[in-house]
């Protein structure tokens, strides 16, 4: 499966007021809590107001879980009507948050796909069209083969890590501050896989604009 997926157009998404909203989404035990700390941690680097939001009532494994991160130079409040990024662990997700996103918004999105107990039984086809929908709503899709990265890396459990290095090509963050937001949220003992975790994703990913 190849490791990038683009499709355009490119540009546009830029940030209201000053404030740039990015939310990520995923299932249950796919880290995504974790993804959201090192995003607050490296837009925190760069100086930046960061207000953050997260549902946990779902966050059981196998459960869907949103985590939203905004900042800008002040950040009023953590609730968004929109993002303009959107980091999604598996592809059904991802499209699912389609609507989340602001208009020529940025969908970073995971190649994996974990079918529910609707497709499992057989009562629903596995939506197979997000590429489609992106297109048809102007936005920016990058799919990333984020679980064969993260065993390139070294383990699958920094897939979410390897989706974060890909949305740094998007969002405007020194590569200072993504090693410091790294350092901050990541445990030590499981540092150096995540950050070549990162560096695969960001390698997989073309240059945009947030």
């Amino acid at each position: 499966m190849p490791s990038r997926r683009v499709v355009v157009p490119r540009g546009g998404g830029r940030s209201v007021n000053g404030t740039t909203t990015v939310s990520i989404v995923g299932v249950g035990g796919q880290g995504i809590l974790l993804a959201a700390a090192v995003l607050a941690e490296a837009a925190m680097a760069e100086g930046l107001d960061v207000k953050a939001s997260e549902v946990k009532g779902m966050a059981q494994r196998g459960g869907s879980v949103l985590s939203t991160v905004r900042f800008g130079k002040r950040v009023w409040s953590p609730v968004a009507r929109h993002a303009e990024v959107v980091i999604a662990t598996e592809r059904l997700e991802g499209q699912r948050a389609l609507g989340l996103l602001a208009p020529r918004g940025a969908l970073v999105c995971a190649t994996t796909r974990i079918e529910p107990g609707s497709v499992l039984r057989r009562e629903e086809a596995y939506p197979d069209d997000l590429e489609a929908q992106a297109a048809g709503r102007g936005l920016r899709l990058v799919l990333v083969d984020a679980d064969g990265l993260a065993r390139e890396a070294g383990t699958v459990r920094a897939a979410n890590v390897v989706l974060l290095g890909a949305a740094s090509r998007v969002l405007p963050f020194a590569p200072e501050s993504w090693a410091r937001g790294l350092a901050a949220a990541v445990p030590a003992k499981i540092r150096e896989v995540n950050e070549r975790a990162f560096a695969l994703g960001r390698e997989a990913a073309p240059a945009q604009e947030v």
